[in-house]
């Protein structure tokens, strides 16, 4: 009977002590597995609608997030939107701030990169080089000098985020949403063998220009004259699915169909922007080019026409063509205009009015999302190394085209080949942008100068030497390689 006593008694503490290594077990899987989102350059404006996004599922609800801002102030402000858009809706998401992007990696599932090297001042400049050597861009932002500018400054930073990623959370995605998008994936893909996507909103502004084009938008008839940055400020109606695929910034329309019914719309796009008084702002070059080539290219007038070479100054105002307005710009904002929207966050109601909100670029937080779910889910467009997914392109260029999207990852969705008379506008561009990238992440001259001379906008040797030289003139402020 003692006996029998003393095997109870030890079974009572050995089920005690298993009880308690589980919780630890339990707890330590809890902590292994808790997801950690980091957003560098969080004083972006992408950050106020990524925002939005993470309060509207509940795949988010007790992660961690991390800002990552180096000015204080600013970063300050961010926090404080942050956290009132938290504990407004009980989400329970764990909020830090900092200055520096090491700290913040430590356990990172995914890293958001939305860095702009002083962005307003340098925009302005890449419009002010490309015009002083006779090039006339409209976007200046990935193409051509100033895509390589872009890239002299962008590149390197990037790049020293791919080191401490590998050296602190091998394991993270990291998510590149900012530009010159192609050129920054180039180098990462080439130089690091860390886990890396990237994303561009392109694909929305080109759904909801067609549904404004079919009158599928469901919206006031007056809001179809909207520039392009009143635009940003809207979302498809979701009324037609869309195929595209081609290179950052410039796609091309291979699919065109009603949600609904699955009816194939092209032949009544066609049709429609035969009258161009019917197509909207913003669209008119790409309707020409579409009635030249057969197929309509993505995402936008301002974006496009730095691809295609058949543009000529003056034909701007035939087509509606503008630079882009870069004081317009609402991006990289100060710290008053993040404190005047963490202002506008008083209480329950104006949190949830403020998280119900959407615009262009919201689905930049679904590629996180999808991969945390148990499923592949389909997704419009991701830009990724090509590996034959376009057969008529080079395997090494970026390419952007739709994808699978799961807990495994992404796996890109077979195109196809481009048509015969646009892949060759991709291809030429999809070599630049390679050569760009390499120039930026070494510092060789000679390759800038291979990159401006193989754009159909230089074409002249003497303009190359001198536009390169103001190029890096400008750049010598900054951490470059060069």
């Amino acid at each position: 009977m003692f006996s029998s006593l003393i095997c109870k008694t030890y079974l009572v503490e050995l089920s005690l002590r298993i009880s308690i290594m589980l919780s630890f077990i339990s707890i330590r899987w809890e902590e292994r597995v808790k997801t950690k989102i980091v957003v560098i350059g969080s004083g972006s404006q992408f950050t106020e609608f990524f925002l939005q996004e993470l309060f509207k599922f509940e795949e988010f609800r007790g992660i961690t997030i991390d800002l990552v801002d180096r000015r204080p102030k600013r970063l300050e402000q961010e926090l404080r939107l942050a956290k009132s858009l938290n504990k407004a809706v009980d989400w329970g998401v764990e909020i830090k701030g900092h200055t520096e992007r090491k700290e913040a990696l430590e356990g990172a599932t995914f890293v958001y990169c939305f860095v702009a090297v002083n962005q307003k001042e340098a925009w302005k400049k890449e419009f002010e080089l490309a015009n002083k050597h006779g090039v006339h861009p409209l976007e200046a932002y990935t193409a051509g000098g100033p895509g390589l500018g872009m890239a002299i400054r962008h590149v390197p930073v990037v790049l020293d985020i791919c080191e401490d990623i590998k050296s602190i959370c091998p394991d993270a995605w990291l998510i590149l949403d900012n530009n010159p998008l192609a050129k920054l994936l180039a180098a990462v893909f080439k130089n690091t063998k860390i886990r890396c996507i990237g994303y561009c909103n392109g694909h929305e502004l080109m759904q909801m220009a067609l549904e404004q084009l079919l009158e599928m938008d469901e919206r006031d008839p007056s809001e179809r004259a909207a520039d392009p940055v009143e635009r940003e400020f809207m979302v498809p109606a979701g009324n037609i699915d869309i195929t595209l695929a081609g290179i950052n910034h410039l796609q091309w329309l291979l699919d065109i169909r009603d949600t609904k019914t699955g009816t194939d719309l092209y032949p009544e796009v066609r049709k429609r922007i035969q009258q161009r008084e019917r197509v909207p702002e913003g669209y008119k070059f790409s309707a020409e080019v579409c009635k030249l080539f057969g197929y309509f290219p993505s995402p936008a007038d301002n974006h496009v026409a730095d691809y295609i070479w058949c543009v000529e100054k003056d034909i701007f105002k035939d087509l509606s063509l503008a630079p882009y307005p870069v004081d317009q710009w609402f991006g990289g904002r100060d710290a008053d205009a993040w404190g005047k929207i963490a202002d506008s966050v008083k209480d329950e109601r104006t949190a949830k009015d403020f998280i119900k909100q959407r615009r262009v670029g919201w689905m930049n937080l679904t590629v996180a999302r999808y991969m945390l779910s148990g499923t592949q889910k389909y997704f419009p467009a991701l830009n990724m190394i090509n590996n034959g997914t376009i057969p008529n392109l080079d395997d090494d260029v970026v390419v952007e085209v739709p994808a699978l999207v799961g807990p495994d990852g992404f796996k890109a969705s077979a195109v196809g080949p481009l048509p015969d008379q646009v892949a060759p506008i991709c291809a030429l561009h999809g070599r630049i942008t390679n050569i760009a990238a390499d120039a930026a992440a070494t510092g060789s001259k000679e390759l800038a100068l291979e990159a401006l001379l193989l754009d159909p906008y230089v074409h002249n040797l003497k303009r190359a030497k001198a536009y390169l030289d103001d190029i890096l003139a400008y750049n010598r402020k900054y951490e470059t390689r060069f």
